[in-house]
């Protein structure tokens, strides 16, 4: 009895690596024989084991054509439970002739596959990382291959276009208390605030290679409504990579994160990255000759206020997610302080301004 021996590299990526599945072509008598079997199991046809390969992958189909086109290939269902075989089978492959191999994969669909947009804890992404992605593979060409007695090996390499995106959005934590965090896209929207995030979860059929999503965020004053901040951004599926992006939202900043997760044909891993939500830079000092009234809601990033006169709050808010403030003559209150270092205020403190320590 002479064997063909063909292999399939599921070199699957919805990840940046290969792994290899094995298909072996066996025939029963060469001699007498009216055509091979490709093996992609020992000894089997059917559904087949799952083994090493990814939980999301479905049904292999093997496509194996001749050159009037008559196709050898064989559907595989992939099982966890054991029952079925190692490996893969296509019977009376011929021998003497070119074959084109190629293949293609369907993924186990979930009730979450799709684009969400939920309110959620934003650091906390764990449920989201740990669903099962969405991925479709296939050959990107067939790989021609002469199949003649003996051993035969075939190489088919799988590739997906499905990507995944994860992103969360929240205020930044000096101005929780005081207004909300709309996030919309397309049509979907969510509204938050204090500690409270959004959460975007974008994977399934429509998830592909450069396909982009955009979102507008606005921070709006609790009290009055108005917008004081607007920031638009889009990101973009790139191919067998699960991406997640974390933002941070302040007056007048957008912090950010990227989280790039490239998937192996092994069990699937995700490695959390640093996530620096705020940080502050050198502090100098904003020296004020005279007196300093607000006129809006004001922050001042990275700076000590040194006022040589009044300060004026005017029924508005100042922060300083950094520094501190020192003032000469009187503090004039109706508003709200927020500050980080010290507060130095040699004249009368008025009108009861509200003051708020609390460091970015």
């Amino acid at each position: 009895m002479k064997k063909v021996l063909s292999v399939l590299l599921l070199a699957v990526a919805f990840i940046g690596c290969e792994k290899e599945t094995v298909i072996v072509i066996e025939d029963d008598n060469c001699e007498e024989c009216q055509g091979a079997t490709v093996n992609l199991a020992p000894q089997a046809r059917g559904p087949v084991d799952r083994g090493t390969m990814y939980a999301w992958i479905d049904v292999i189909t093997v496509v194996a054509t001749d050159d009037q086109n008559v196709d050898y290939g064989d559907e595989f269902e992939l099982v966890d439970d054991n029952s079925g075989a190692d490996g893969f089978y296509l019977e009376e492959v011929p021998t003497g002739e070119i074959i084109d191999f190629s293949a293609s994969s369907t993924s186990i669909t979930q009730s979450y596959n799709g684009q969400t947009l939920v309110e959620a804890n934003p650091n906390d992404l764990d449920a989201f990382v740990n669903r099962m992605p969405f991925a479709e593979y296939s050959t990107d060409a067939p790989v021609s291959q002469y199949i003649e007695n003996g051993d035969n090996t075939v190489y088919l390499q799988m590739n997906t276009n499905h990507g995944r995106l994860i992103s969360s959005f929240q205020l930044a934590n000096n101005i929780q208390s005081g207004y909300n965090l709309v996030v919309t896209r397309g049509a979907d929207s969510q509204t938050i605030t204090g500690t409270s995030g959004v959460v975007s979860y974008w994977n399934g059929s429509t998830s592909l290679d450069g396909a982009t999503q955009s979102f507008n965020l606005q921070v709006k004053d609790i009290v009055t409504s108005q917008v004081v901040f607007t920031r638009d951004i889009t990101e973009t599926i790139v191919a067998s990579t699960s991406t997640t992006n974390k933002y941070v939202v302040g007056l007048g900043f957008v912090e950010d994160s990227s989280v790039e997760v490239i998937f192996t044909w092994q069990p699937w891993e995700e490695n959390e990255g640093e996530d620096e939500t705020s940080s502050c830079g050198t502090l100098t000092n904003m020296n004020v000759s005279g007196s300093y009234s607000l006129t809006q809601d004001t922050v001042l990033e990275d700076v000590n206020l040194v006022v040589a006169g009044d300060l004026n709050l005017n029924g508005y808010t100042l922060t300083l997610p950094c520094g501190g403030v020192t003032v000469s003559g009187n503090f004039n209150g109706g508003g709200t302080l927020i500050h980080c270092g010290n507060l130095v205020v040699t004249g009368a403190t008025q009108n009861n301004p509200t003051i708020i320590q609390q460091c970015n």
